[in-house]
C-alpha cells in the first residue's frame, strides 16, 4: 500500500515522521488519560454547602470533616483542610483553603500541559522534517547531476508530508488543551465558591456556639 506514490513502511520509517508518530501516540494517551480523569470530577456546590451546613449545626466541626472524608471530589478535599484548623482562627482557614485549592488545581491540570507542548512542536517538527527533506532530495539530485528528477520528487513529497503530518496534530492538540483548560478553569471557580461558602457556614456556627442564646431571642 502507498500513500503519494511511497510505500507506507519507507514512510513510517522516516526519522521525523517516526518521531511525529510517538508525538501522536502521546497525545492519544493525554488526551484519554485527562478526559477520563476530568469526566469522573462532578460534585453540586450549593447543595454540599448545605450538607456541611447540616452537619455543622447538628454535630458541630467533626461531623462535618466526617463528610467530607465521606466524599470523593475536589470539593470535599478542599473544605476538609479549612474545617480542620477551624479552631485556629479565620486566617488559617483562609490560608487552608487557599492551600487546597491550589493542590487540587494541580491535580486537575496535571499533564495538560503537554497538549500544549504538543500543540506548539508539532509544526515546528513537521517544518524542521521538511527543511531537512529538501535539502536531501536537493543533495540527491546533485549527485546524480540531475538525470533522475524523480528520487528529487520523492523526497520533496516526504519532505512537505511531515509538514501536513505536524499540523494534524497540533490543531487538535490545541483544541483539546483549550477544553481541558477550560474544565479545569470552571472547577476552580466551584472550589472558590465552595471555600466561600464554607467561610460563611464556620462564621455562622461560631458565632451561634458562643451566642446560643440568640436564636432563642429571634424566636420570643
Amino acid at each position: 500500500m502507498e500513500i503519494i506514490g511511497i510505500p507506507i513502511l519507507e514512510l513510517a520509517l522516516n526519522p521525523f515522521i517516526a518521531v511525529l508518530e510517538l508525538v501522536a501516540l502521546v497525545f492519544i494517551v493525554v488526551v484519554l488519560e485527562r478526559w477520563f480523569n476530568l469526566r469522573k470530577v462532578k460534585f453540586d456546590t450549593k447543595k454540599f454547602a448545605k450538607d456541611i451546613k447540616s452537619s455543622l449545626a447538628e454535630g458541630g466541626v467533626e461531623k462535618a470533616v466526617k463528610l467530607c472524608e465521606s466524599e470523593h471530589h475536589p470539593l470535599a478535599n478542599v473544605i476538609v483542610d479549612g474545617l480542620r484548623n477551624a479552631e485556629l482562627g479565620r486566617d488559617d482557614v483562609y490560608d487552608a483553603l487557599e492551600e487546597g485549592q491550589i493542590r487540587e488545581r494541580g491535580i486537575l491540570e496535571k499533564r495538560v500541559g503537554i497538549l500544549s507542548i504538543i500543540a506548539f512542536i508539532g509544526p515546528l517538527l513537521g517544518l524542521l522534517g521538511t527543511v531537512v527533506g529538501i535539502i536531501q532530495a536537493f543533495s540527491t539530485m546533485a549527485a546524480v547531476g540531475g538525470a533522475d528528477p524523480t528520487a528529487m520528487l520523492s523526497g520533496i513529497a516526504i519532505a512537505l508530508l511531515t509538514t501536513a503530518v505536524g499540523i494534524i496534530i497540533a490543531v487538535p492538540a490545541a483544541i483539546t488543551f483549550g477544553m481541558f483548560s477550560g474544565r479545569v478553569d470552571a472547577i476552580s471557580s466551584e472550589l472558590e465558591m465552595g471555600s466561600k461558602e464554607l467561610v460563611i457556614a464556620l462564621s455562622e456556627h461560631i458565632w451561634k456556639t458562643k451566642n446560643p442564646d440568640s436564636s432563642r431571642d429571634r424566636k420570643d
